[in-house]
């Protein structure tokens, strides 16, 4: 049996570390789906995310008090870089999970979800420092350590990608390579000291870096999201594998399908806005934090490397029956991984469920 410790620890800390702020207006926030709070009975969605540019855009331009006045709604925010952790503590209505996650999350905890809109890609492109002349993961000799910043996240996708295109087991804990766990921020200058020969990373975190070209991606700069019609076999203008999608607890959209559909709504908006070339550049510059940059060239940077195919943005939160089919398919994926591999799903697990929203 696939080992399961690895996520009941995130179980066991769910009350920790969590940072709670209400957005659009003042109070305690009430419970789920709560329509008798002070703010003339206002239906409160608890929503858990990472700190995000879009949404300190929407929330510094009056985006967010404007849809919460429109549709009588009000969003209660957790600011967390462990949405999972947060969600299967009990403390949220709708979470921000990936794609690969979302099986397991209701396999551990045993929290039925629905996932109902989808918002970034999964990004983590494989890095290694310029000199080693490394391409593929192949070209690394096995046994050498790769630094990684979770277990789970964008290692699944990873576990997945290597076992499709090479046959190799890739996990924390064991397989072919010693993947070593560090923050994302750590990992650049990790990478650079020689403490690994390879390392996943969001680009953000490594930017001055990649700027020098002291870092460079492998696999042809792919990132996960483009990476993954290399393998999957499916011909899609889409985008697939998903960092962040919406997901929510199945009690809570049964009963709130009209604040679900609204909740995407807000999003779209971030979206649209995000989707213009002088906000995108605006959103970064002002917000230079949320891309892990400071100095003026780095911002510069990250600027010119989001304004292409390299936007990790989606075109739109919703999503339809076929493009749902694809997504899925990572999970036939993670069926296939070798026996010994942590994020492995057995044969037959339940299906999640995902429900198209049509924008009102």
């Amino acid at each position: 049996m696939r080992p399961r410790s690895k996520w009941r620890w995130a179980v066991l800390i769910a009350l920790m570390g969590l940072v709670v702020t209400a957005c659009g207006g003042e109070g305690d926030g009430g419970e789920a789906g709560d329509t008798t709070t002070p703010e003339e009975a206002r239906t409160v969605i608890r929503f858990a995310f990472a700190p995000d540019p879009v949404w300190d855009y929407m929330n510094d331009t009056g985006m967010i008090v404007e849809w919460e006045d429109e549709f009588n709604t009000r969003v209660v925010t957790s600011s967390t870089w462990d949405e999972f952790t947060f969600f299967a503590g009990g403390h949220g209505d709708i979470v921000s999970i990936g794609t690969q996650e979302v099986p397991v999350l209701e396999q551990e905890t045993e929290i039925k979800t629905v996932t109902f809109g989808k918002y970034n890609f999964q990004r983590s492109p494989m890095m290694t420092r310029a000199d080693t002349g490394y391409q593929e993961l192949t070209d690394v000799p096995p046994g050498s350590p790769i630094c990684v910043s979770s277990p789970v996240s964008n290692t699944q996708f990873w576990s997945v990608a290597m076992n499709e295109l090479h046959d190799i087991d890739y996990f924390v804990g064991g397989g072919d390579y010693e993947l070593i766990v560090n923050d994302h921020f750590v990992n650049p200058q990790n990478l650079l000291n020689g403490d690994c020969e390879a390392a996943v990373i969001i680009p953000e975190a490594a930017a001055p870096f990649l700027r020098t070209g002291e870092i460079v991606l492998m696999y042809d700069g792919l990132m996960p999201f483009q990476l993954y019609n290399e393998f999957s076999g499916f011909e899609s203008d889409e985008g697939h594998v998903m960092s962040n999608l919406f997901s929510s607890t199945e009690e809570f959209y049964d009963a709130n399908p009209e604040a679900a559909q609204a909740f995407l709504v807000l999003w779209e908006r971030g979206i649209e806005a995000w989707s213009d070339p002088e906000i995108q550049a605006e959103i970064i510059a002002t917000y230079p934090q949320h891309f892990a940059v400071e100095a003026e060239e780095d911002i510069a940077y990250i600027q010119e490397f989001m304004a292409g195919e390299n936007d990790w943005f989606v075109d739109t939160v919703y999503f339809t029956e076929e493009w749902v089919e694809a997504e899925r398919a990572i999970w036939d994926f993670m069926v296939d991984l070798h026996p010994d591999n942590q994020n492995k799903l057995e044969e037959g697990f339940p299906q999640p469920r995902f429900e198209v929203v049509a924008a009102p």
